[in-house]
């Protein structure tokens, strides 16, 4: 009897083995399988927005230099405009103010001034061969080879010596501005720079092994031998789409990213060869795998120490078993221990980062089976534990701010229910932290799905966005009114009108404003402008476009207003606003202001600078009105 049972112990022994060892090679083989996914989706979204950001430098770099320019042309003094030196001088002044490499005027025989000289421009700087209607940028080679860009603007009012300043410009250092945004790490590096649509560098920077200054689409047709990549990136080049691809050239699994910059037609591209983030998730991974396969290790040879101690143990006297399990359970003890200090590392560097991972799963049915907030995340809301914050998704969706809800809650069941895969689930919104108010944050996510498209895990990222959102609408604002500044008003009001909205535009500026600040000074002709402009935001709705000119211009456009009755009606309420402006320093002496406008038909597009030139001119005829806040409606 005794014999048989040893027996039967052995071989339930041996079964319960065979079955550990099998799960352990099934649980590598999916974990393998589902690290690679979530490895390559990680690499992508951190790539994209590793691109994202760099195209957001050059672009913001650019509004900068064009916002320095407008502030250099709206400071210009009579007594700087008195001389050669005089101007010279200003001009060596601006330049140091914002570290503008060039800044230079143009006046109406295109000759140039500089900070140290006079020349002609035509032969120098191409782009002065035409008429600016517009701010451009552009590249310049010099007899070197070197290329340089430039910005310019078309100026007028200002006169030099008789003639006509008709045009401004300054030259960007734009490879000093791509070698910042170099990444190096652990002797893997990234390479930036701008090309233009036919492939050609703007640039004469280091491309990675790629030669300074060569024609990218050359390149790569030269090495691609089925040509499909080259199509690919001539297609997206062509038509400024973002995009990406395998670069078959000299090294290997080397990547190229691509990004078009707004308004440009430039094409900034990234070059990785040996892409720095999916080294790190995949280190991290392989740290925790190998934390897996150590456990089931564990396992297995507990099992089998199990098994022999039980065969032991069969001989031996109860305490000695009672020794045998205590041992037993401490190793394993020991094993969670070591696997929970390596999670905890991981989520350390999300934390350095300020992101924070999420996974959710499905059952057959795509239905939420199983929701995972990452303590990370939980943490950059202010939560400390799962019972604060519990693993459901409504501990999330109930914090979204009402105006975001619908929008990203149809966005997350969009992607969810899309079998195709062709859904991105990619938005940003803000979430009521614990105790810091509401915040932004931008999150992405793939799907992992069957072969039938169902959904089976959901993996996503997200990432605090606070700063970089307060930061742009500081830049937007223009600082001493709280209106919008004229960079973002302007495009505001060009998006609007290329979208046919249609509604009311008016321009208008301060009666006798310069006489003001000479008889009260510059501290009461300050009271003036906060005053007007918080009147003029008064006078409009929340949703239309209000912006300040500079000086004492400003502009204001009210979308769907269709009618000359109606928009009389806004205006008079502005003029009799401004009449209860009250500033003790004036002595009672009423505020004016000089108004054109023009009405803008619904469904009609319609270009800002011919709009802003036929209202700009209705403010010159309501000025030669007797009286002052006169209005002067345009003709199209």
């Amino acid at each position: 009897m005794k014999i048989k049972e040893n027996k039967i112990i052995f071989i339930g022994g041996i079964i319960v083995l065979s079955l550990i060892i099998t799960g352990y090679i099934w649980n590598y083989q999916s974990t393998q399988k589902h690290t690679q996914l979530v490895t390559e989706s990680l690499t992508d979204f951190y790539m994209e927005e590793l691109i994202n950001r760099r195209v957001s430098i050059i672009s913001d770099t650019l509004k900068q230099n064009f916002q320095y320019m407008e502030n250099a042309l709206d400071s210009i003094t009579k007594e700087d405009l008195s001389s050669t030196t005089s101007l010279r001088n200003y001009l060596g002044k601006i330049r140091r103010l914002y570290g503008i490499e060039k800044f230079s005027f143009v006046d109406q025989d295109c000759l140039v001034y500089s900070a140290h000289s006079t020349s002609t421009g035509k032969t120098r700087y191409p782009f002065l061969a035409v008429e600016l209607s517009k701010p451009i940028v552009t590249t310049v080679t010099d007899y070197g080879g070197e290329k340089h860009l430039f910005i310019a603007l078309s100026v007028s009012r200002i006169e030099f010596q008789g003639k006509k300043i008709t045009a401004c410009f300054a030259q960007v250092n734009i490879a000093q501005m791509l070698h910042s945004m170099t990444v190096r790490a652990d002797n893997m590096e990234s390479y930036f720079n701008v090309y233009l649509k036919n492939g050609e560098s703007l640039t004469n920077v280091p491309f990675g092994g790629i030669e300074s200054g060569r024609n990218i689409l050359s390149v790569i047709y030269e090495n691609d031998t089925t040509k499909k990549s080259y199509n690919k990136i001539s297609e997206d080049f062509m038509n400024e789409r973002k995009g990406s691809i395998h670069v078959p050239y000299k090294r290997d699994n080397a990547h190229l990213y691509y990004a078009p910059v707004e308004e440009t037609g430039w094409i900034l591209s990234i070059l990785v060869y040996d892409n720095v983030i999916s080294s790190q998730i995949k280190s991290n991974n392989q740290k925790i795998e190998f934390i897996n396969h150590l456990q089931s290790l564990i396992t297995i040879i507990s099992v089998i120490i199990l098994f022999v101690v039980f065969i032991i143990i069969l001989r031996k006297n109860s305490a000695l078993k009672i020794e045998q399990e205590k041992h037993i359970a401490e190793e394993i003890k020991k094993a969670y221990d070591k696997l929970n200090k390596e999670t905890q590392g991981m989520q350390i560097i999300h934390s350095i980062i300020h992101s924070g991972p999420w996974t959710i799963e499905f059952n057959s049915k795509g239905e939420i089976e199983k929701c995972i907030w990452s303590q990370p995340f939980r943490q950059m809301l202010g939560y400390t534990s799962k019972e604060e914050f519990p693993d459901i998704l409504e501990s999330w969706s109930k914090l979204l701010h009402p105006d975001d809800t619908e929008r990203v809650m149809n966005a997350f069941w969009s992607a969810v229910n899309d079998y195709t895969g062709n859904t991105i689930y990619d938005v940003e919104y803000r979430l009521m932290t614990k105790n810091a108010g509401y915040k932004w944050y931008h999150a992405a996510g793939n799907l992992i799905r069957n072969s039938d498209g169902s959904p089976v895990t959901y993996v996503g990222l997200f990432i605090d966005i606070d700063e970089k959102k307060n930061l742009k609408t500081l830049s937007e604002t223009d600082q001493m009114t709280g209106l919008l500044n004229r960079v973002s008003g302007e495009k505001r009001v060009s998006e609007a009108m290329q979208e046919g909205c249609g509604g009311l535009f008016i321009l208008l500026d301060i009666d006798h404003f310069k006489s003001i600040n000479d008889t009260y000074g510059h501290g009461v002709g300050d009271k003036v402008i906060i005053n007007v402009a918080q009147t003029l935001k008064s006078t409009f709705r929340e949703n239309d476009v209000v912006f300040r000119l500079g000086g004492d211009e400003f502009a204001a456009y009210a979308k769907y207003l269709r009618t000359e009755k109606n928009a009389k009606r806004v205006i008079k309420r502005f003029i009799d606003s401004l009449k209860e402006i009250s500033i003790p320093e004036l002595n009672g002496n009423p505020i004016n202001a000089s108004i054109g406008a023009i009405i803008l038909n619904r469904g009609e597009t319609d270009d800002f600078e011919r709009c802003y030139k036929l209202v700009d001119d209705g403010v010159y005829e309501s000025k030669k009105i007797d009286g002052r806040s006169a209005v002067t409606f345009a003709r199209k």
